[in-house]
């Protein structure tokens, strides 16, 4: 029963973790939108910067989760 409970919770964790990664994802783009539309060319590499972060961020998280 222990691990049926925790084949599920990796499950639904693997699917709410790419709802929320993509949800972010939209967001920076969004946001780098706007700035490259205001501000120009230059606010790419904000786009690019963010989108790094984000990555390694949901890695290193993943990464935690699942060493516990």
């Amino acid at each position: 029963m222990k691990f049926l409970r925790s084949a599920g919770e990796a499950v639904v964790g693997l699917f709410v973790g790419d709802w929320v990664q993509s949800a972010i994802v939209l967001v920076i783009l969004a946001a780098c939108w706007l700035a490259v539309s205001r501000l120009g060319a230059g606010a790419l590499v904000v786009l690019v910067l963010l989108l790094a972060g984000q990555l390694v961020w949901f890695a290193r998280s993943e990464a935690q989760r699942s060493k516990r």
